[in-house]
């Protein structure tokens, strides 16, 4: 195993939701049918664009690019990127933005929704304790 990446949405009703990705992967995230990962159909969730970002995941890596997103995507409060005000999402090309790494405990802010990034190396996690070591060390 090569690792695996997590993405834990941090607030409202679906806090503590998991997305665990343990292979390459490319993933839309956004309203749109077609997106790997979709918000909910509700008035909350507005702010994410139809096709928002693009996550290129390859554990333990991950990088995001913008797609032309009307509200931005963040890094650790930080836009990387969104569509000029009144552009039209169809004169946008997403392969004009630069993608940018996730690292471990960052944050990808999606309209309203927030992630925080887990990224376990296959290295880390052979340096995790095994249940029975982790009793053994309580006992």
């Amino acid at each position: 195993m090569a690792g695996k990446v997590i993405l834990t949405i941090q607030d409202g009703r679906w806090d503590g939701e998991e997305y665990v990705f343990n292979d390459r992967t490319i993933c839309t995230v956004g309203r749109a049918e077609d997106c790997c990962l979709r918000p909910p159909n509700e008035l909350s969730f507005l702010e994410v664009s139809r096709h928002h970002c693009l996550l290129d995941i390859d554990p333990p890596e991950i990088r995001v690019r913008d797609m032309g997103s009307r509200n931005g995507t963040f890094v650790n409060g930080t836009t990387i990127g969104q569509r000029a005000p009144g552009q039209p999402p169809e004169d946008f090309s997403a392969l004009d933005m630069a993608d940018h790494s996730l690292h471990d405990g960052d944050v990808l802010q999606v309209g309203s929704i927030v992630f925080r990034v887990k990224i376990v190396d296959s290295a880390d996690s052979n340096a995790l304790p095994t249940h029975a070591e982790q009793e053994a060390v309580v006992a």
